[in-house]
């Protein structure tokens, strides 16, 4: 859920305010059905669930309430709501949630370099702990007489997701720390070429 949420307000704050319809599209372009499990139906009951909760606020045209037609921006709450799950989402490692990264990931550019290059610094360390901590775990499954033997294989495949998290961090954190890419407070590095998003300037009726 919190993937999820992440997404949504981050994608509102890029193109607020923005139709429904058109923030489904650009999701869908980012592939999140697949690797965040989100249903692209769901998305239209996310934004409304997020302005319920008054992280969005609900922009009508017009009197009538015609589905796509309401575009969305984000409040004061969830503007302080995107930065608190993008920093617990880039500061804290859970093995089993990797979708929590690569929602990060897309929206690192709002934070300071000098944030990064530290929350990444404190994700090796945590990773390196859980890499030192996981022959003793695997013994103890071993040893377990009353744990089937396949068992571990599911803690050996979460295993090697760790190291090949902590071999790219580290990467990523050199890349960062020489200058690649842009962050907050810095000239962008790269723009989108001419006419790439003319259709935001176009609504689209939504589909059937």
């Amino acid at each position: 859920m919190s993937t999820t949420r992440l997404l949504l307000l981050g994608v509102v704050r890029i193109f607020q305010p923005a139709y429904g319809y058109q923030l489904r599209r650009e999701l869908i372009t980012w592939d999140v059905q697949h690797w965040a499990n989100i249903n692209p139906g769901s998305i239209y009951t996310g934004l409304r669930t997020l302005a319920k909760h008054g992280f969005l606020e609900e922009l009508e045209e017009g009197a009538g309430r015609k589905p796509g037609r309401t575009s969305y921006k984000l409040t004061a709450d969830g503007e302080s709501e995107y930065f608190t799950l993008l920093r617990k989402a880039l500061w804290s490692v859970d093995g089993f949630r990797p979708d929590q990264m690569q929602a990060a990931l897309s929206f690192l550019w709002s934070l300071r370099r000098d944030e990064v290059v530290a929350a990444l610094e404190s994700r090796v360390v945590q990773l390196e702990q859980r890499m030192k901590a996981e022959p003793f775990s695997e013994r103890q499954i071993v040893e377990d007489p009353s744990t089937p033997d396949h068992v571990v294989e599911m803690f050996r495949i979460s295993a090697a997701r760790d190291k090949g998290e902590l071999e790219w961090t580290q990467a990523f954190h050199t890349r960062v720390t020489e200058g690649a890419y842009s962050f907050a407070g810095e000239p962008p590095t790269w723009q989108p070429a001419p006419g790439t998003f003319p259709y935001w300037n176009v609504i689209p009726d939504p589909p059937d």
